[in-house]
């Protein structure tokens, strides 16, 4: 055998590269279970995962560090960049776009520089508005599918809401004590109704009014400069949203401080300027519930006021008119969300490690350094060192973390100017300035995203009209509105707003013309200036749509008598969002990051290439490998099949034949008959 084997001449070692030793097939089956594996073995791709856990038997993975070749005690994962390997999902629907792929690629192109500001060419614009009748039809149909879809599944869309409901809780929580300790318990009555300043005289006449000589008065809180390329990365919030809630919680007496300063700052102009116009201290969010009242579930129903006379001693004294801000709402949906993750922000760019300081510090050791160096009358050309004590150095890269928020806010003063009045009255308003930013024209807001498979959703009314007054009161050209995936807090999309944007919005989507909303604000504050002096309370009750409750401050109880402190002691719940019907239609003119991707054109169904592409790749997601019992199976039922085809096809092919046997048969016999009355006819003729 040996001198055979050596006959055969040796083969290249690249034949058995990659291959098992010999001895794996030289083994012995001296015992059975050898043996009977080895005849029975089956490959691992038949097998399903218990039964190849159960063929792997119980293991550990231990983690070595590469630097010492220890085990790892303990594990650290970074949950801050899971979003970023984030693939933007897209919805799934039975009927595809009517417009084809590629018209869906120059449609993302123009509504992603409409967005970002960008005028267009003539060609592009003349070829984007031809597709307008296919673009609204489709529209529609969109909008009834996500419609649809949301009636659904709504419990799911909003399932994410429940960390933020139980936040504005505790915020709630926390404004109400404070609130209490700072207003007296009054009990007010009802007075009169006032007109909504949605059914005000100016929606019947022409009369139209504006803003003019917006001046800033005082700025209180810190100033962040940051450029325009810097973008604040959101998706910490996902896991920590809790802790910045709550150091937003922790700080609401220094921002309560700060608002009544800017009131002292309004009192001390106000008495320096000596005016005798009537004037009105409005906060911001007082603003947009005496325009948004009742629009939506979610928003603020109740406002505190006083009327005064500026100067007491006087009879002739012009009066002012100081309002609050207004009490927290008691029902959570879209704006008590955002207000929490607006909170959140300004906890996170507090507690923000500002890097862009520390190297401040450091040129002023350098620049000490270069002075003395100077002053020495050393040598140009050499090295600038100075021996400088631990401590002074290592205080240099110190950066303090504090759990404090850092407030900004702003007092400006402005005026309504209309076309039949002479004098106009005095406006001061009190603002937030959004992410602390002074000197820059460079502005951040954020927007929550539910449906971000279908796109992002449109501005409500109450936001349209709150960026509107920033921009205006601010004199800034725009702000960048972040849409925010309310799951991971992702930015899906930017969204550039301008004042110009946001007035064509109103009247394209809400049908509003600002003249005419500011004329409305003029003719109502006129209204408010004829009541007597005295606290008061503006109230918002849903059975009167088109009134705005006035109670006045009195000690006599009656039917409709309202207790503050009791008022306030009701605890938010959002059931009243969820149990009504609130849908906000997708955005035909915001392109998210969805749409981006797969080149589909907002509020638009996906076009038959793409829809058909993954088709096919979700058919073979869906197909799963068969072990070999379902093979054999399969096969078995495949080869039953064809027998029962075959006999079936034999069966019809008979019953075919048979079919025709009979009519063939039907047809002789009436032939035979026919012929039988012919010939009995003809012999009666003859007889007769």
């Amino acid at each position: 055998m040996d001198t055979c084997y050596r006959s055969y001449p040796l083969m290249p070692p690249a034949i058995f590269r990659n291959q098992a030793n010999y001895k794996y097939f030289s083994k012995r089956f001296g015992e059975k279970d050898n043996l009977y594996l080895t005849l029975n073995e089956i490959d691992d791709y038949f097998l399903q995962p218990k039964q190849k856990a159960d063929r792997n038997g119980i293991g550990s993975k231990t983690t070595l560090d590469p630097r010492n070749k220890k085990e790892v005690a303990k594990v650290c994962y970074d949950y801050t960049t899971h979003t970023v390997r984030h693939k933007p999902y897209i919805f799934y629907s039975k009927s595809p776009s009517t417009m084809n792929c590629y018209t869906h690629a120059f449609g993302v192109r123009i509504v992603k520089a409409l967005q970002d500001c960008i005028s267009l060419n003539d060609e592009d614009f003349y070829k984007w508005n031809s597709l307008r009748a296919i673009r609204s039809k489709e529209d529609s149909q969109f909008q009834k599918f996500v419609f649809d879809y949301q009636e659904k599944n709504k419990e799911q869309l909003y399932l994410q809401t429940k960390t933020l409901t139980q936040l504005y809780k505790q915020w709630y929580d926390e404004k109400i004590k404070m609130l209490k300790a700072r207003i007296p318990a009054r009990a007010y009555s009802a007075h009169l109704g006032l007109p909504h300043i949605r059914v005000c005289k100016a929606f019947l006449t022409d009369q139209i009014s504006e803003i003019s000589e917006p001046n800033l008065i005082s700025h209180k809180g810190y100033i962040r400069r940051v450029n325009k390329e810097e973008t604040l990365s959101y998706e910490v919030l996902a896991r920590n949203i809790v802790k910045y809630a709550q150091d937003y919680n922790n700080s609401l007496e220094e921002e309560n401080l700060m608002q009544l300063s800017l009131q002292d700052d309004f009192l001390s102009n106000l008495k320096q300027r000596e005016t005798s116009l009537h004037t009105f201290y409005i906060p911001l969010e007082t603003i947009m519930f005496l325009l948004t009242a009742g629009d939506y579930v979610d928003l603020p129903t109740e406002v505190l006021f006083e009327i005064k006379k500026i100067e007491p001693d006087m009879e002739n004294s012009s009066k002012l008119v100081i309002m609050e801000e207004p009490l927290p709402s008691r029902v959570c949906g879209w704006h008590t969300h955002k207000k929490v993750v607006e909170q959140a922000v300004l906890a996170l760019l507090s507690n923000e490690e500002k890097q862009q300081d520390v190297p401040l510090k450091r040129k002023l050791i350098a620049g000490n350094t270069n002075d003395d160096l100077k002053r020495e009358g050393t040598l140009a050309n050499c090295l600038e060192y100075r021996l400088v004590d631990i401590e002074t150095y290592m205080r240099s890269f110190e950066v303090n973390k504090t759990s404090a928020c850092k407030f900004s806010k702003m007092l400006a003063r402005w005026t309504l100017k209309t076309v039949e009045s002479v004098t106009n009255p005095e406006i001061y308003t009190s603002m937030d300035v959004p992410s602390g930013i002074d000197e820059q024209s460079h502005m951040t807001t954020i927007k929550m995203e539910y449906k971000t498979r279908f796109g992002c959703e449109i501005l409500t009314k109450y936001e349209m009209l709150r960026e509107w007054f920033r921009l205006k009161l601010m004199k800034h050209p725009q702000i960048i509105c972040c849409r925010l995936d309310v799951n991971t807090y992702q930015t899906v999309a930017q969204e550039t707003l301008t004042l110009e944007r946001l007035e064509k919005s109103l009247f394209t989507r809400y049908n509003l013309n600002m003249a005419q909303i500011l004329y409305n604000l003029s003719e109502f504050l006129k209204l408010l200036l004829t009541m007597p002096n005295s606290f008061y309370m503006l109230r918002y009750n849903p059975k009167f749509k088109d009134k705005v409750i006035l109670c006045r401050s009195s000690e006599q109880e009656t039917q409709n008598t309202v207790y503050l402190h009791e008022l306030l002691q009701t605890n938010p719940s959002d059931l009243a969002f969820i149990s009504q019907q609130n849908y906000l239609p997708i955005a035909n003119d915001v392109c998210s990051s969805m749409h981006l991707k797969h080149k589909v054109i907002p509020c638009a169904f996906r076009p038959f290439s793409t829809f058909a592409k993954s088709r096919q790749k979700a058919l073979k997601r869906l197909a799963k490998p068969l072990n070999d019992r379902d093979l054999i199976l399969k096969k078995a039922s495949g080869k039953k099949a064809i027998k029962l085809r075959e006999s079936a096809t034999k069966k019809n092919k008979t019953r075919k034949r048979r079919r025709e046997g009979r009519l063939k048969f039907a047809n002789q016999e009436k032939e035979r008959m026919d012929l039988q009355k012919e010939i009995e006819s003809d012999r009666m003729f003859f007889v007769n």
